[in-house]
This record gives structure tokens, C-alpha cells and sequence, in this order.
């Protein structure tokens, strides 16, 4: 019996077969954001002569960007990400009072920063009237995982 209900309830057994809870999985992204948000901290200089992005690294605000957007997505991390990005942008503006400028490597945060919340909305308002994860994803914030979009459209037609 107790066999039966653990497999009809995986998220409610205890012991090797539960499935950590979404605040856990969060959780452990913190760590990650929070050294990014150090990292970026110190990403600013006095001289508005460096604050330029070169050429080359447009070429990686793409790939950057996309892997953002994979992390935010099937992390099910986007207020973490959402509150990290604003930190940003409000660090930005109080060093900006102080005649400071983001260099090379802190624009390329921000931009492959915004970036990825332009394509994570891109996402949400692509799969906003989808029935299936609209009840799989229930609530104010939904931004549906990537793989569950593909187990439910891409999988099913081969």
C-alpha cells in the first residue's frame, strides 16, 4: 500500500525517492547570483573611455543570452533572476552619481542581462494561451520550462 502511494505521490514520499521542493531548487541558485552580482560589482571604472563593449563580445551576447534564458526558464529561477537584474541596474545607477562607468565586462552582464529577459518574455507571450501549461504552471508568474514544452509539442508528433 505504502509502495502504491509513494508511486501515485513522488513529490510527497520521504527518503531517496522525494523530489526537492521548487523553494530548494531556487535555492540553490542563489549562490551563483549572488557571486555574479560581487563579479559585477566591480566591473566599473572612472575613465568613460573604457566603458565600451568590443566587437568580438557582441558575437557572444547570443550564445550568452540564450544560456541565461535556458537557466532562468527550466531553473523556474525568474524572480531570482528578475531581482539580480534590477540589483544591476540599481548599482549602475548609484555609481553613475559617483561618475563611474561600467567597463567592457559589465556591459556585456547587462546586455546579455536584458537580453535574456527579452527573451524570456518573448517565451511567456508565445506560450501564454497554451491550456496545457497554462495548468501546469498555474499563478501570477508563468514562464513555462522549455523541456516541459517540449515533452508536450515536440515529442508527441515523432
Amino acid at each position: 500500500m505504502e509502495a502504491a502511494r509513494r508511486r501515485q505521490h513522488p513529490g510527497s514520499a520521504s527518503g531517496p525517492e522525494a523530489q526537492p521542493s521548487a523553494s530548494f531548487l531556487q535555492a540553490r541558485y542563489v549562490p551563483f547570483f549572488l557571486i555574479l552580482f560581487m563579479y559585477f560589482s566591480g566591473c566599473f571604472t572612472a575613465c568613460r573611455a573604457h566603458s565600451a563593449l568590443p566587437g568580438p563580445a557582441l558575437l557572444l551576447l547570443g550564445p550568452s543570452g540564450l544560456y541565461y534564458w535556458y537557466l532562468v526558464t527550466e531553473g523556474q529561477i525568474f524572480i531570482l533572476f528578475l531581482f539580480t537584474f534590477f540589483a544591476m541596474l540599481a548599482l549602475v545607477l548609484h555609481q553613475k552619481r559617483k561618475r563611474l562607468f561600467l567597463d567592457s565586462n559589465g556591459l556585456f552582464l547587462v546586455y546579455s542581462f536584458a537580453l535574456t529577459l527579452s527573451l524570456v518574455a518573448l517565451w511567456v507571450a508565445w506560450l501564454w494561451d497554451d491550456p496545457v501549461l497554462r495548468k501546469k504552471y498555474p499563478g501570477v508568474i508563468y514562464v513555462p520550462e522549455p523541456w516541459a514544452f517540449y515533452t508536450l509539442h515536440v515529442s508527441s508528433q515523432h
